[in-house]
């Protein structure tokens, strides 16, 4: 999920994942280009 309203120690536009059972949220990416990028990254390696 995008994060539109971050914490002070995030940054708008994070891309967060919602883990349910255990809920738990896991930082991804710093924005959906870095995502991207890194997906491009594990498929061509």
């Amino acid at each position: 999920m995008v994060d539109f309203d971050p914490d002070k120690e995030g940054k708008e536009g994070q891309i967060l994942c919602y883990i349910h059972d255990p809920d738990e949220v896991v930082y991804v990416a710093e924005s959906l280009k870095d995502l991207i990028f890194s997906i491009i990254r594990e498929i061509k390696a």
